[in-house]
Formats: C-alpha cells, sequence, structure tokens
C-alpha cells in the first residue's frame, strides 16, 4: 500500500477567532493544497469556543471579559469547550483526496484510531467509546452545555472518562474535524463563565464534569507540556493511517483568507477590541 503524504504545521499560540479562521482558511484552500493537513494549536488568551448552533446567551459575558477570557464560534458543532491546559488538532481532508470519506462516522473512527495510538504512546490508557449517545435528550440537561459532559461512540475515553473531544463538519471543499486533547484540569473551570445559575449550582456542575472527564496530566500523575505531546499524535496518526507528515507552513493564499475570514467566529472581544 502506497504511503499518503499530509501537511504537518504547528501555529503555535494565538486567539480564538484566529485559531478558528486558521481551520476555516486551510479548507477553503484545501483543494488548492492538494494533500490533507494535520495542524497543532494552543490559545491564547484562553477562549471558550461555542458550537456553531449554541446560543451566547449560555455564557456570562462579564465574567469572560473581567478574567480576560475570549468567546468564539466554531465552524463546527457541538457544546462549549474552556481552551486552557490541552493540546488542539485540527485535520482538513480536501474532497478529491483518496483518504477523504463521506461517511462521517467512519473518518471520525479512524482519526480517532490515530489519536488514541498516538496517546497510548505516552502510557495513557486511551480507548475509543463504543456506544452511541442520544444527543437530542443530552442536549435538554443542564450539564449539557458542555462538549466534556458525554462522550458520542468513537470518542477517546481513559477510564470510561471522556480525554478528547472532537467535532466534525463536511463543505464543499471537504472535511474539518478539530478537537481538544486534555492535559491538565483547567477545563473545569468552564461553570464560572456560565451564565445564571448560583455558585453553588456551579460548583455542582464543576464536580460532573470532573467525574465524566480526566486529562493526560491526571493519568501520569504530573505536569504535561503541549511540546511533549505533540510528538506522539504526529506519530500515532503517521501508524494508524500509514501515512507520512512533511513539515509546513501555511500557504500565501491560506494567509490572506485568516483576516478576512476572522470576524465570522469572534463573539467576546468585538473586533475593535482585538485589534484596537
Amino acid at each position: 500500500m502506497s504511503i499518503n503524504t499530509w501537511r504537518w504545521i504547528d501555529t503555535g499560540f494565538s486567539d480564538g477567532a484566529r485559531q478558528m479562521a486558521m481551520d476555516q482558511a486551510i479548507l477553503a484552500c484545501s483543494e488548492e493544497v492538494g494533500m490533507p493537513t494535520m495542524r497543532m494549536y494552543r490559545w491564547a488568551p484562553y477562549c471558550i469556543s461555542l458550537g456553531y448552533h449554541q446560543k451566547l446567551d449560555s455564557i456570562d459575558v462579564a465574567a469572560c471579559k473581567d478574567a480576560g477570557i475570549h468567546v468564539v464560534r466554531r465552524p463546527t458543532g457541538g457544546r462549549a469547550v474552556f481552551h486552557a491546559e490541552e493540546v488542539t488538532y485540527s485535520v482538513i481532508i480536501p474532497k478529491s483526496n483518496t483518504q477523504y470519506l463521506d461517511n462521517v462516522a467512519a473518518l471520525y473512527m479512524t482519526l480517532s484510531q490515530g489519536l488514541a495510538r498516538g496517546i497510548r504512546r505516552m502510557d495513557v490508557p486511551a480507548e475509543l467509546e463504543k456506544r452511541s449517545v442520544d444527543l437530542h435528550e443530552h442536549y435538554k440537561k443542564d450539564l449539557s452545555v458542555s462538549c466534556f459532559s458525554a462522550a458520542a461512540r468513537h470518542e477517546i475515553l481513559v477510564d470510561g472518562k471522556k480525554l478528547v473531544g472532537s467535532a466534525q463538519r463536511h463543505l464543499a471543499e471537504g472535511m474539518l474535524q478539530h478537537g481538544s486533547i486534555l492535559i491538565g484540569d483547567a477545563h473545569l473551570d468552564l461553570p464560572k463563565f456560565l451564565s445564571g445559575g448560583t455558585e453553588r449550582e456551579k460548583t455542582r456542575l464543576r464536580r460532573a464534569i470532573e467525574s465524566k472527564t480526566s486529562s493526560i496530566g491526571a493519568c501520569l500523575g504530573r505536569t504535561v507540556e503541549y511540546d511533549e505531546v505533540t510528538p506522539h499524535l504526529r506519530a500515532g496518526m503517521a501508524e494508524q493511517l500509514n501515512i507520512c507528515f512533511a513539515d509546513a507552513s501555511l500557504t500565501d493564499s491560506e494567509l490572506g483568507k485568516i483576516e478576512e475570514l476572522r470576524s465570522d467566529f469572534t463573539l467576546l472581544p468585538g473586533p475593535e477590541e482585538l485589534h484596537g
């Protein structure tokens, strides 16, 4: 079997709106690039991303502003994620590529297997969720405001707790999947930035999220750094998908689209605050 080449891009720190615009720009230019791209990135400042259809009124805007937390809308679905102590990845596959699949579940499973293989290289016993969750019913519950409140089929767990939250979207150009791989416990602070609810209720919600999630740091019993994780993800994906990665940078076409697209994803702060 021939080995396909993917681009590997690590764009490091940036604000949330730019990160979401980068994913969308890579997807928009994916046919021009002609090969899949896996991008690694992180968030500065910390940021809450909402799913494409999730309402901003679930977020305490004042609390976010006071803490310097940005809020963005993802181009994918799902629920809120507090991006803090994590490794974030995205995979973009152009529709013309042989590794593109119309079958969402099959492609999701394939990518999850690659990520899990990389995580297991760190002696973390990552496995895929086998059951399907009725998300329609789950979204009726208060806890559902958090992406990490439930694990859907093929999501990555450790000892039954969710370790990776991912979302996928197919558009005319191809497929975008991105997700958060937890390396620390800062995601548990999400209830601080949710609207409504008493402090007691937010504490209860934090404990509920804690009972359903884990992190690489918790599994290993020590602090885990971003740069420690990414090489293992690269190796695991390459082994599982029978691909090789070529180090790359964003193209001029991709860079040109980022500023054009970032306002599509910005919720807090406003564009004038970002550029002021």
